[in-house]
C-alpha cells in the first residue's frame, strides 16, 4: 500500500528523507546481514570440513543452504 502524498510529504518533513531511501536501507541492511551470516556458515562449514570434524556431504549441504537462503531472500525483498 502506497502512502498518500499528504503522508509522503509528512514523512519527508519528519524524517528529513524520502520514504523510498528509507525502504532502500532496510533492504540493504537486510541483505547484509543475510549475506554476512551465509558467509560465516560457509565459512564454518570449510573449517568444519578442513580439520576433518565435519562430513563432506554435510558440509556441502550446508553451503547449498546459505547459498539457496540468500537466493531466495534477495528474491523477496528485491521484487
Amino acid at each position: 500500500m502506497s502512502m498518500s502524498s499528504a503522508q509522503s510529504t509528512a514523512f519527508q518533513t519528519a524524517s528529513g528523507f524520502t520514504s523510498s531511501a528509507t525502504t532502500t536501507l532496510f533492504v540493504g541492511f537486510a541483505l547484509t546481514l543475510a549475506y554476512l551470516w551465509a558467509g560465516w556458515a560457509i565459512y564454518s562449514a570449510y573449517k568444519g570440513w578442513a580439520t576433518k570434524n565435519l562430513d563432506r556431504n554435510i558440509a556441502a549441504a550446508s553451503a547449498i543452504r546459505a547459498v539457496v537462503l540468500c537466493m531466495i531472500l534477495t528474491a523477496f525483498v528485491l521484487s
